[in-house]
């Protein structure tokens, strides 16, 4: 305004001037003229300042746009006649607007959302706009393609969307060039056809007249992983061995459940053949859009399903552990190792609070062979380690979590019990059983230290029809317990004195057992028994030579 201001001030006293002698201004009548043509303009650019230009973002732009995204990979098109889209505007300022075109892919490729923030706006006409957007990175869903997108160009004219991108992809340490245009009109939605290409559900009728071979696949035993796009089953292997049952993995009829509107090869009810490589079958499953593709692979996996369960621990193999933190440990275990299991995975975790110390489970000397030996430690100085760590042996498996280790939540890693057929009759175990001396975490400081022996059989499902198991904290939950056989009761075994004890225990029925039912066999053993509370003695050991279940015959 100072501008003004003096070039009003000039023109005043021009004027002055000229009144004092007009025969003079007359004689520079083309002065006058230059003088007054210069004044002018600044008065403009004064208004001009005071009063900036504001686009009519809502009223003229903002909404959804309806239409097609026509979509060039090196040049060639690969979209068909148009994919329908919708694109959202919003307004992100006085001149400035943002854009998201939502679930964008291509060849598969799950990309996500594009988001074009904050974008320059400026008017070219009447309803007529243009915007710009600064390049950005953008990763797909699944983190194996980064690329760069560039906005070409982008208008808004007479409330028609025009938009061009270019984006600049790195897949496979290969490059790809794709153009993405779109068009659309405000305040049209399009129905957009879905890019998902997922198997959300999967699993065997158990109508055995009709396909008579599902009866070798174990009960509620389907997982599915999204992410990896695979999907497992268990088999019991012992049936496959039968004549009957020879044929039974290249005689199955899946049932499984796609994303709506989604296709699959082989579709669901039709028979597959799991004989092949890996006991697998791959389905591709194909979306809505047409364009996006996705294999699973199922695989059926050979499981023991035990009538009876014995083990003399005579064979042993070294084992590691199975996640980052505990993989570069390795320990010695009894055979078959995908049906025993320990807690020394959770000690090898506790290496990193600094644990050097003994496993507590170790091969030891048996009364005829070799024997497990469990052992309670002494592990108060690696918090949030329990203050004693008794051994365990267990049929199962130990699922590492390390979440839980660093909350001090070690129970729930340990998942005992294995699929189980029949009606369990007798634990026969031999054992020997040593105290230690002083016994940590009790009321009274006159409590010895009892071992753990128990066999407990429930059922493999819940109320849900899900898997089920039970853990350290749930074990002796009596509710759970169809069946139960317990060394010298609940109360634990005592100190044998060194002498080995060969025991014959009876199964109690607690609830009702059903042939027709899936059930699991927990049997654990531990050195201390009240181990679960951080209650024992270090050093307490007990030893597990021959352990064997047998069924009643049905």
């Amino acid at each position: 305004m100072r501008k003004c201001v003096i070039y009003t001030n000039f023109a005043a006293k021009l004027k002055n001037r000229l009144n004092f002698n007009l025969k003079e201004m007359k004689k520079n009548l083309f002065f006058y003229l230059f003088a007054v043509l210069c004044t002018m303009p600044l008065f403009t650019s004064c208004s001009d300042d005071d009063a900036p230009v504001v686009i009519p973002v809502d009223e003229e732009i903002a909404g959804n746009y309806g239409g097609k995204l026509d979509i060039k990979l090196m040049g060639q098109p690969i979209s068909g006649d148009g994919i329908a889209q919708n694109v959202s505007v919003t307004k992100a300022g006085d001149n400035a607007i943002s854009l998201s075109i939502t679930d964008f892919s291509f060849l598969k490729i799950q990309v996500g959302d594009i988001n074009l923030n904050n974008c320059a706006l400026t008017s070219t006409g009447e309803n007529a706009y243009s915007f710009t957007a600064e390049p950005f990175e953008l990763a797909s869903k699944d983190g194996q393609m980064t690329c760069t997108v560039t906005l070409n160009s982008g208008s808004i004219v007479n409330e028609i969307l025009t938009l061009n991108l270019g984006i600049d992809a790195q897949l496979a340490g290969m490059e790809q060039s794709v153009e993405v245009t779109f068009t659309g009109e405000r305040g049209v939605t399009v129905e957009t056809a879905s890019s998902e290409a997922d198997i959300t559900a999967f699993s065997f009728d158990t109508d055995y007249d009709a396909h008579p071979m599902h009866q070798v696949i174990i009960a509620n035993s389907v997982a599915i992983d999204a992410e990896t796009h695979t999907i497992t089953f268990n088999v019991d292997r012992d049936s496959l061995a039968t004549e009957k049952y020879a044929d039974a993995l290249a005689n199955l009829y899946p049932i499984f459940t796609l994303s709506e509107k989604a296709i699959s090869t082989p579709a669901s009810g039709e028979v597959m053949d799991f004989l092949g490589e890996n006991n697998s079958v791959v389905i591709t499953v194909t979306a809505e859009d047409g364009t996006t593709k996705t294999e699973w692979t199922v695989k059926a996996n050979l499981t023991y399903v035990p009538t009876t369960l014995a083990n003399d621990f005579n064979t042993w193999e070294t084992i590691s552990g199975t996640n980052i933190l505990t993989q570069s440990s390795s320990w010695e275990a009894p055979s078959p190792v995908d049906m025993w299991a320990s807690a020394n995975e959770g000690m090898a975790g506790m290496k990193i609070l600094g644990y050097a110390g003994d496993w507590a489970m170790v091969k030891g000397e048996g009364q005829d062979g070799s024997a497990v030996l469990l052992q309670t430690l002494d592990t108060e100085d690696y918090s949030p380690a329990p203050v004693i760590t008794p051994g365990s042996l267990y049929t199962g498996s130990f699922d590492f979590d390390m979440m839980a280790g660093l909350q001090g939540n070690y129970l729930i890693m340990t998942h005992f019990g294995v699929p189980f057929k029949g009606k369990p009759a007798t634990l026969n175990v031999t054992y020997k059983y040593e105290k230690g001396a002083e016994y940590v975490g009790g009321e009274t400081g006159t409590e010895e230290d009892k071992g753990l022996i128990v066999a407990v059989l429930y059922e493999a499902v819940d109320a849900a029809g899900a898997d089920f198991h039970l853990d350290g904290s749930t074990l002796a939950d009596t509710q759970y317990h169809v069946m139960s056989a317990w060394v010298e009761g609940a109360e634990g075994v005592s100190d044998t004195n060194g002498e080995w004890k060969t025991v014959s225990i009876p199964f109690e029925e607690l609830g009702t057992y059903d042939s027709a039912k899936s059930y699991k066999l927990a049997i654990v053993c531990q050195s201390s028994v009240n181990g679960a509370t951080a209650q024992g003695a270090v050093g307490s050991k007990l030893w597990i030579d021959n352990i064997e279940v047998e069924a009643v015959a049905e």
